[in-house]
């Protein structure tokens, strides 16, 4: 994969959310650990669909697998409405009531580096989001994977135990070579027929699921709750 030199990604609708808004502090969300939480960041275009769903359902399952305050999921959009929400659609299709609760209190925000600035994963729906996150922080290379190639790569074997999110990360970066070949883009369901949101979920659960449960191995959760 090669991404070429352009411009910082800017939405043309509006103003992007306060930061405050989306982010917990880090003294807050620490507080109820402990230690610094684990921050992740989902991306696809709008941040109302793919980003959103992954975002929500991700940071409850973490939340299960290793305690509220020990990872902090948000998300974004390369090219976000914030005149929009998340789907009917999609409200329909989340696992569980505390999802759907998070689903429609959901406000779209603009992908830029001060979003990425401490993201320690970042998981994309697209090749070309992956592009727009690395055109904004070159440095976030081996940080950064569409959500069907980590979702690959945590099914693998032989993944670290422990050593936290670096120790993950490198360990996929050595072995995403070898998905050549295989899709790794995730679907745009937007304005579609109610199929295709299915199909985005279908695709993103159990991606999610594999995400979650190699991060809490990594971090030092179970990792094994159902």
């Amino acid at each position: 994969m090669s991404w070429t030199t352009r411009p910082p990604i800017r939405s043309p609708f509006g103003a992007p959310t306060p930061d405050g808004d989306a982010h917990r502090s880090d003294d807050d969300a620490a507080g109820a650990a402990g230690a610094a939480p684990v921050r992740i960041l989902t991306v696809c275009t709008g941040n109302i669909c793919r980003s959103a769903y992954a975002q929500h359902v991700l940071q409850a399952r973490l939340d299960e697998l290793l305690g509220c305050g020990r990872a902090e999921v948000r998300s974004a959009g390369t090219g976000p409405n914030q005149a929009l929400a998340v789907p009917d659609e999609i409200l329909h299709l989340a696992p569980s009531s505390g999802v759907m609760d998070a689903l429609l209190s959901h406000r779209p925000r603009q992908l830029t580096a001060r979003v990425l600035a401490g993201q320690d994963l970042v998981l994309t729906a697209t090749e070309a989001h992956l592009g727009a996150v690395l055109r904004e922080e070159p440095g976030a290379v081996r940080r950064a994977y569409t959500l069907l190639e980590a979702g690959r790569l945590a099914a693998g074997t032989d993944l670290p135990d422990a050593g936290g999110l670096p120790a993950l990360t490198t360990a996929w970066a050595a072995r995403r070579d070898a998905l050549t070949g295989e899709p790794l883009d995730l679907p745009d369901p937007f304005r579609g027929p109610v199929a295709g949101y299915a199909a985005m979920a279908d695709a993103l659960d159990p991606t999610l699921e594999a995400i979650a449960q190699a991060v809490a191995r990594a971090v030092g959760g179970a990792g094994t709750q159902s």
